[in-house]
């Protein structure tokens, strides 16, 4: 599976995604305080993080940016409850503030997902789009990385998202979710051409770690910073947002880095492994798994600031044994991004 999305095309069912739409006079201004980062222009999208009062990481967000005042929330699978409960409660507090009114609605149930991701991926999609110039609709010029456009697949009306968890060309293909049946097999009815392969969660863990993706849940969470999970270019370091002082405060206790691991021929860490130097238990896995890239155990993890070196030698403990591993560079797959910039 993880070698479809690298070399031919792969389709993930992503629809568990936790959805709501935030609009109103007020959603801007409110957004732009409740999140880290600088909220999308119209059409686009960003990655961004909800901060607790004490600085860390409460919930990761795409946003994708609809209208002037219309934002498109998309956050992890299974915390729905989670994030809504927190994104409801700070807008009540926004307005109750002065701050203009806020209209939120959880659509999560109303919004199915596919994730298409893989070489060719465009070509697939271009046997189903409806367009006047289905040959360009999906190009860099029209359709460029980190964008959203609203097109049509057959008969099915798409929101979809120019980004991919794998690393790789890709789209998030977020349909009306009666539609379900009839785009899954409508894209079925072309991918056998093109490579096309289901794909599941653990081999999707696998390629978001050579990419250096941080999970929420394993990476991301409520006993971290933004600054200490390594996500500097998704702060907006300029602009007053909640929690903003108190992760300053905090300051760099740990650094989250992807390993490369020398591991057994039978076992992949999981996450939760300790990192050893000399000896000394220095930090612990969050994730793990193979990598189909570099051919060996792959895992994320939080060491001491010091040791967050590309190439600082490490060790990981598995089965009860210590086996060799190498800080590597932040996403060691296609550090450029030049595969899932690629046009066509």
């Amino acid at each position: 599976e993880a070698k479809a999305v690298r070399n031919t095309v792969g389709i993930i069912d992503a629809s568990a995604f936790t959805k709501h739409m935030v609009r109103g006079p007020g959603a801007t201004a409110f957004l732009d305080h409740f999140t880290c980062n600088k909220l999308p222009n119209v059409g686009r999208i960003n990655l961004t993080y909800a901060l607790t009062d004490a600085g860390t990481t409460r919930t990761e967000y795409t946003i994708v940016r609809l209208k002037q005042d219309e934002y498109y929330l998309i956050s992890a699978g299974a915390w729905t409850a989670y994030d809504a409960d927190f994104l409801i409660k700070a807008a009540e507090d926004f307005m109750a503030q002065g701050g203009g009114y806020i209209d939120i609605h959880d659509i999560t149930t109303q919004w199915g997902v596919y994730a298409l991701a893989g070489p060719n991926a465009r070509a697939l999609l271009k046997d189903i789009v409806k367009d006047a110039d289905p040959d360009s609709v999906l190009g860099n010029k029209r359709f460029p990385w980190l964008s959203y456009r609203d097109i049509e697949l057959g008969m099915c009306p798409v929101r979809a998202v120019r980004v991919a968890y794998t690393g790789e060309l890709g789209w998030e293909l977020h349909y009306p979710i009666e539609f379900g049946r009839y785009l899954w097999d409508l894209i079925w009815s072309v991918g056998e051409k093109h490579g096309l392969k289901g794909v599941g969660a653990r081999a999707q863990n696998w390629l978001r770690q050579e990419k250096s993706y941080r999970a929420f849940g394993t990476e991301l969470g409520r006993d971290a910073t933004p600054m200490e999970a390594g996500l500097d270019r998704f702060i907006d370091i300029g602009k007053d947002f909640r929690g903003k002082q108190a992760m300053l405060d905090t300051g760099l206790r740990s650094k989250c880095v992807t390993l490369l691991i020398d591991g057994p021929s039978d076992t992949d860490p999981w996450g939760k492994e300790a990192i050893v130097l000399n000896g000394e238990k220095v930090g612990r896995l969050t994730s793990g798994g193979w990598s189909v890239a570099f051919g060996k155990q792959i895992g994320m993890g939080y060491v001491r600031p010091d040791l967050a070196q590309p190439g600082q030698k490490l060790q990981v403990r598995m089965l009860r044994q210590l086996f060799d591993a190498v800080v590597a560079e932040d996403s060691p797959f296609d550090p450029s991004n030049a595969r899932i910039r690629i046009d066509g």
